[in-house]
């Protein structure tokens, strides 16, 4: 039996890897089509690209890895049924049931190796990928000069005239007057007419011209280092516009800051429900839970008070005795004005009470969400491991049924089942959210549809029942063929 279980898990061995590798491919294209506006044109290095697109394939191996166990197991049994080895099987007194067997370990190690996964690992990486992703939208593309374009940078902005490279000759003389940031001199253009204006301080214009130039990006001081030759100072304070300046200059260095030119990642310990691990979420669930019933409690005081006073007011009313005492009392002691205020002092009281019992009918309402949301990540890190499991079940008898072990007819039957596997489990998600499911049906249904689905399969498959008839689609297929061809004459 040690040797047919080898033999099996051999038969899934290949298809998996292939169909994981192509489906992985199949997500990373997708992801890179979405964000492609995002990740390129900003100046980014192929080592930060790569690290992002690696921190990124760990969501889409959790989603991948049920869906090329499906394939795996449908192609497995398909070759073994097309080659009638498991009819050899059969009758050497070997059940579908015992030739499952290696199938649902296979199923039942996966889940295991993906809960650890999704618990431990995925976390950790979408948290990366979140801050590196914040990274990558605070930061600016590298700037490219041209010639007669206007620049604007913070409280800055500049304009050059020509652009030139310097001879290697020139550099020899200028390795002097420019500081180590120019080292790399063969990325470095000669600026002719540069004009920098300085509106760093509102109440003051500084415009700054030279007749030559060089700028450089230095990552150190996160700014744009201008040193200009034979320029001019013009500056101009609004408050004091008699006492206008002009001066001259030989060598200057203008700084303009540029840290967003930076890729820097904020050290951020906020963690959405998606970065965080099975016990820190049900740490946030018990939390919420605390400030849910403290809500409420104070709802219930709420409630019992106003109701109280307007049980109160209710007795005043109907008791005709008691309110001709009131008014006999009381009336004629207040006046018109003292009539309104005494209404306007109650309406603003109730008003209160209106707002605060919203406000924290709000607040229940928000922790009761919170509370749905973390439990279905939760039960979402569980579920879609056994899914590789629940797959097994149906995979198995299916590809014993269907005699056929076609890559194309195993991606058909599984984009199928995974389509309506993710569907109820986004269906799910949203009921969940809305508070028509619990968080636990939610997630689980799914998997308990597949896992009946795959019991009836195997019961089929017992019975040696086709599932799909292939003659009848061949037919059909046939009869579509002619109508086409007929309506084309």
């Amino acid at each position: 039996m040690k040797i047919l279980n080898r033999y099996i898990l051999k038969e899934h061995i290949g298809p998996f890897i292939f169909a994981l590798a192509v489906i992985m491919f199949i997500l990373l294209m997708q992801f890179l089509v979405k964000y492609i506006g995002q990740i390129f044109g900003k100046g980014l290095s192929f080592v930060t690209i790569i690290q992002l697109i690696m921190l990124n394939l760990a969501w889409m191996l959790a989603l991948a890895v049920p869906m090329a166990t499906l394939i795996a197991v449908l192609m497995a049994y398909g070759r073994l049924s097309a080659d009638n080895e498991i009819t050899i099987l059969k009758s050497s007194g070997i059940s579908i049931y015992r030739s499952i067997r290696p199938s649902l370990m296979f199923g039942f190690v996966l889940t295991l190796v993906m809960v650890y996964f999704n618990d431990q690992i995925l976390p950790d990486t979408n948290h990366a990928a979140r801050k590196m992703f914040q990274a990558i939208k605070r930061k600016k593309p590298t700037l490219s000069l041209e010639e007669h374009i206007f620049y604007e940078l913070s409280n800055f902005a500049f304009v050059v005239d020509q652009i030139e490279k310097p001879l290697p000759d020139e550099w020899l003389d200028l390795g002097g007057l420019l500081g180590p940031e120019y080292d790399n001199h063969d990325q470095i253009d000669r600026l002719k007419n540069v004009t920098i204006f300085d509106r760093s301080d509102p109440d003051v214009t500084t415009t700054i011209n030279a007749e030559e130039g060089y700028m450089v990006y230095s990552p150190q001081k996160k700014a744009l280092i201008f040193t200009l030759f034979r320029g001019e100072f013009h500056e101009l304070d609004f408050k004091k516009i008699e006492e206008y300046q002009r001066s001259e200059f030989q060598r200057h260095i203008v700084n303009i800051p540029a840290k967003d030119f930076e890729l820097e990642e904020t050290d951020s310990n906020y963690r959405s429900d998606r970065e965080m691990n099975i016990s820190q979420m049900q740490a946030e669930v018990e939390k919420n839970r605390t400030q849910a019933t403290i809500q409420a409690d104070k709802i219930k005081e709420d409630l019992a008070q106003n109701f109280k006073s307007i049980d109160r007011l209710l007795e005043l009313l109907n008791n005709d005795t008691l309110v001709a005492e009131v008014a006999r009392d009381s009336i004629p002691e207040f006046t018109p004005v003292q009539w309104r205020n005494a209404y306007l002092k109650a309406m603003r009281t109730a008003d209160r009470h209106a707002v605060k019992m919203k406000t924290n009918l709000s607040l229940y309402s928000n922790y009761k969400k919170n509370i749905n949301k973390y439990e279905v990540e939760i039960y979402k890190k569980l579920s879609i491991p056994f899914a590789s499991l629940m797959f097994v079940l149906v995979g198995a008898p299916l590809g014993i049924m269907a005699r056929k072990g076609s890559m194309g007819i195993a991606i058909t039957l599984s984009l199928g089942f995974f389509v309506l596997y993710w569907a109820f489990l986004i269906g799910g998600e949203k009921l969940a959210d809305r508070e028509l499911l619990s968080p636990f049906w939610a997630m689980w249904a799914p998997n308990v549809i597949v896992f009946f689905a795959g019991i009836y399969l195997i019961w089929r498959a017992v019975r040696e029942s086709s599932f799909i008839n292939w003659d009848r689609l061949k037919k059909l297929a046939k009869i579509f063929d002619r109508s086409g061809s007929d309506s084309t004459e």
